[in-house]
């Protein structure tokens, strides 16, 4: 049997606690308590006081999972959180800009400029969720603490519309050959390509729930309609890369640049689109491809407007 010091908790009315002095003796015990009250051993602090990094990322999973995310977006967010994984044994009200910078900065450094912003926006979901949900601290210290890292524009190659038309007729079964038909034609993700079915398809639109479970209508060409009614198989898609790539070689002996891949029927419906319209409102091509805002289309498609801008200069200043 030994003595204890009993500490009502400041915090949470009628809760007692009681810790242990590790003494029989009552006069040792008195001096022990009274030593430790001095040292400030039993000041019990809020939750928000001692919650970790690590704690606090347990609950936005948790969070996350609450509101429905899906398991891959689960593991995407842990990834990115992951960057701060040497800061989540301290505590969050005692970790300062400078450990956030230093840690990120470490754990990003051969990484991507791509990569560095999506973790830099995840590490910043994060962070707002510790300021408006947990209410831990006062402000997102992310804004000060990481630096933007500007990325390099790239030059995203595409198929012309002869392209991939030769690349859709030369498609080993008619089942590929639709589901190309809707990324190429459509400018649908193969993701939802491959889950796309009839009753999707009414009014004359595609009716599809693209990225971050946002639905969209998309408006069936008579190039795609003609192709859905000459299907009479199951609606049941498999892509094979494999596949693209070998068939892109055959239909394309000429050689093209870049690679095949699912994302180039998508990038080549809107760049077609651009082309064969100028003057087009770049909202219209938003819209289509649906991008979350104008920057990502002017971004992704940048290139096309140069060469109009050129052309149009020399058009008139011969």
């Amino acid at each position: 049997m030994t003595w204890s010091a009993r500490v009502p908790d400041p915090h949470k009315k009628g809760v007692v606690h009681y810790f242990s002095l590790g003494t029989s003796s009552k006069s040792e015990a008195k001096l022990l308590m009274q030593q430790r009250i001095k040292e400030g051993a039993y000041e019990i602090k809020e939750e928000s006081e001692t919650m970790t990094l690590g704690e606090a990322a347990v609950k936005f999973e948790q969070y996350e999972r609450a509101k429905g995310a899906k398991p891959g977006s689960i593991v995407t967010i842990n990834n990115g959180i992951r960057t701060l994984e040497n800061l989540f044994d301290k505590p969050i009200v005692d970790i300062t800009t400078k450990d956030i910078h230093e840690t990120f900065m470490t754990n990003t450094a051969g990484n991507s400029s791509i990569t560095y912003r999506n973790k830099k926006v995840l590490v910043t979901t994060f962070f707002n969720y510790i300021v408006d949900v947990l209410e831990i601290i006062p402000r997102n210290p992310i804004k000060k603490a990481i630096p933007k890292r500007k990325v390099k524009k790239a030059h995203r190659e595409f198929w012309t519309q002869d392209q991939v038309d030769r690349i859709v007729a030369n498609a080993p079964n008619p089942s590929t050959r639709l589901l190309w038909s809707l990324m190429a034609f459509a400018g649908l993700r193969v993701s939802e390509a491959k889950a796309m079915r009839p009753e999707k398809i009414y009014d004359g639109k595609i009716h599809v729930v693209g990225k971050g479970d946002k639905p969209a209508t998309i408006p069936v060409c008579p190039r795609l309609q003609r192709e859905i009614e000459r299907y009479k198989g199951e609606w049941k898609f498999k892509f094979s890369q494999y596949m693209l790539e070998k068939i892109a070689k055959k239909a394309i002996p000429e050689g093209f640049p870049g690679k095949a891949h699912a994302h180039r029927f998508r990038h080549s419906f809107g760049s077609n689109i651009l082309r064969a319209n100028k003057g087009i409102n770049l909202m219209v091509i938003r819209d289509l491809m649906r991008h979350e805002n104008i920057t990502l289309t002017i971004d992704t498609y940048g290139h096309l407007l140069d060469s109009d801008t050129e052309k149009a200069i020399s058009e008139v200043y011969k």
